[in-house]
């Protein structure tokens, strides 16, 4: 039985992490930690983790709890600093996504992970959905021939209020690393790597402040050259009062996909010649494929296998993020390195 820790009880481990370790085969969710006391005391009681094993200061969790897997739930900034220690601590470790805030930060975390041998994945999760995976399904298999466009839209009225001490943590310029592009969009830069099975080597962005008193960004327009010829384009933001439709839409060269509307994932092919209905695995709401990349994390740590997302993939995808804000900067093109 693999003992697992948490740092970091906001609303992303009330949602999905506590309760989805609290139930996973071959774990028992024993130690969490966090800096406000009301937040530990709620989860710790709600999944059966002591009072003793409720930590206000993580260093202490992860000296005194014997883990074996620990998840970091917290602000991006603190990914490096906790990962590491998990790691030095002897554990294995889940990080919520972005990896970090940079590039460099993530290299370090990928060097303790290789000095240690500890196992280190990000939770790409929306990889794992039941829609992301009826839609690669269908690239794969030709449906739509080449693709050669990845199209994503999503903008809200504001962002996602954290549950802890900092609850807009998300908008300040250190502690998120960016606003709706690292946050929100992240997920829809590393479906699109997925979609097209290339990565990105160049980077053309608008990023501005428009409707919001934030620190970060409420409206970043980009667009992603892939090294296959293939483009990705992302409008991503917290600039629509009223709300928005959001857009999902692959286009290949002998046909299309479309996500959402009246089902999940729909396919117009040529041979058809209308919108058909891709057939979808029944999923949870708000699971977003969340469970799926958890089990494959535990088996990895158990079996000793491969992780279900790399550091390496998730570094590639925060280096495409970064040099989306150096280009809204700079107002030119940005090759990611």
């Amino acid at each position: 039985m693999l003992r697992a820790g948490i740092i970091g009880c906001g609303g992303i481990t009330e949602r999905r992490h506590a309760p989805v370790l609290a139930v996973q085969e071959g774990v028992e969710l024993v130690a969490m930690a966090d800096v406000t006391a009301e937040r530990l005391q709620l989860l710790g009681e709600r999944h059966g983790v002591t009072a003793a094993a409720q930590y206000v200061d993580y260093e202490k969790m992860l000296a005194e709890a014997e883990l074996d897997i620990v998840h970091v739930c917290t602000p991006h900034d603190l990914h490096e600093a906790q990962a590491i220690a998990a790691m030095e601590a002897g554990c294995h470790v889940l990080l919520e996504k972005p990896i970090a805030t940079s590039a460099e930060e993530a290299d370090r975390m990928s060097a303790v992970a290789t000095d240690t041998g500890r196992k280190l994945t990000v939770s790409h999760n929306q990889k794992f959905c039941a829609a992301h995976e009826a839609t690669k399904a269908r690239i794969t298999a030709g449906d739509v021939g080449e693709v050669f466009l990845v199209r994503s839209e999503g903008f809200s009225s504001k962002h996602v209020s954290g549950r802890g001490a900092n609850q807009d943590w998300r908008t300040q310029r250190v502690a998120g690393g960016g606003g709706p592009l690292i946050d929100n969009g992240y997920h829809n830069v590393y479906r699109a790597v997925d979609y097209l099975d290339s990565p990105i080597v160049r980077v053309f962005a608008h990023i501005s402040r428009n409707v919001q008193n934030i620190e970060v960004e409420d409206t970043a327009l980009v667009l992603f050259e892939h090294a296959s010829g293939a483009t990705t384009s992302l409008q991503v933001g917290w600039c629509a009062p009223a709300g928005s439709v959001s857009v999902q839409e692959i286009f290949g060269n002998t046909g299309q996909l479309r996500l959402g509307g009246t089902s999940p994932v729909n396919v117009w092919t040529q041979t058809s010649n209308e919108w058909q209905v891709v057939p979808v695995r029944e999923e949870a709401p708000d699971e977003l494929g969340f469970p799926q990349v958890v089990a494959a994390f535990v088996a990895a740590v158990e079996q000793d296998t491969d992780v279900p997302v790399t550091a390496a993939e998730s570094r590639h995808v925060l280096a495409a993020v970064a040099a989306a804000y150096e280009s809204g900067r700079s107002g030119q093109p940005v090759d990611v390195v």
